[in-house]
């Protein structure tokens, strides 16, 4: 297992990364629109620059320079690790391959859903892989600052519904969230590179959202809820588990027996 290094930030820094996650929430999902008509997060992709994405990554470097933490991986993959990408990279080949299929958008929209999940990427990979998991570690032992983090990483994907006014599909989104947070965990600890967790990160959304775009299944999805023709039901929620449940699987082989335990903590 990677060393991921780590510095003191004092015993302040739970509170810290905690109090930047609020604020990172408050630019993220809050800055995009509460107040107005709902939107869809397809039409934030492909509708211009998510200016509150770039803001939220900006203040996220801020508090990292402030706080001199230099324990988040950011560096090179530790050498022969990039292998471990051989099935998040067959996958999003896959998603690519289907949104093709389905005709993909104009270029200029294939354009901003790349440059805004990037900016994606970045942004909730420095927050929660990031500043939030590197804080964990310094209190809790590595399986617990794992769950912790992707719990709230997945949580988080339920605020979209502010959004959206459809917290039916926010749910959905925060189940497939955590499923695919604990392979880029993982992809972190065994790389020991936060790069790599941002790229497949962005990666793999950009292909998810040219997929939805293509075949217009989000919106057909609202209309239905609109309609009442769709419930929140186990059969529903089970869905978006089994649609990433190889990323799931694939970040608890990853990170099985004693690897774990074997990262440095804090």
């Amino acid at each position: 297992m990677t060393d991921l290094a780590h510095s003191s930030g004092g015993g302040h820094r739970i509170g810290i990364a905690f109090g930047t996650l609020i604020a990172w929430v408050a630019v993220t999902v809050f800055g995009a629109g509460v107040l107005g008509e709902p939107v869809e997060l397809e039409d934030i992709a492909t509708q211009g620059i998510a200016w509150q994405i770039a803001l939220a990554g900006v203040l996220l470097v801020c508090v990292i320079v402030w706080r001199g933490w230099r324990d988040l991986g950011f560096r090179a993959p530790a050498p022969g690790t990039l292998k471990l990408l051989w099935l998040p990279a067959l996958i999003v080949l896959a998603m690519f391959g289907l949104a093709a299929a389905l005709g993909l958008p104009a270029p200029g929209v294939m354009l901003l859903v790349l440059v805004n999940t990037l900016l994606v990427g970045f942004s909730e990979e420095m927050m929660f892989r990031g500043v939030l998991f590197g804080a964990l570690r310094e209190r809790l032992r590595p399986w617990p600052a794992i769950l912790w983090t992707t719990g709230a990483f997945g949580l988080v994907h339920v605020l979209n519904g502010f959004l959206t006014g459809s917290f039916v599909l926010a749910v959905m989104q925060a189940l497939a969230a955590s499923c695919t947070g604990l392979m880029l965990m993982a992809i972190l600890l065994r790389t020991g590179s936060l790069w790599v967790a941002i790229l497949v990160h962005a990666l793999w959304d950009c292909a998810t959202f040219l997929v939805v775009v293509s075949a217009g299944a989000m919106r057909d999805l609202k209309e239905l809820q609109a309609a009442g023709g769709i419930e929140l039901t186990p059969g529903l929620l089970v869905l978006p588990l089994l649609i990433v449940l190889p990323n799931l699987i694939y970040g608890l082989w990853l990170l099985r027996g004693s690897r774990v335990e074997a990262v440095p903590r804090a």
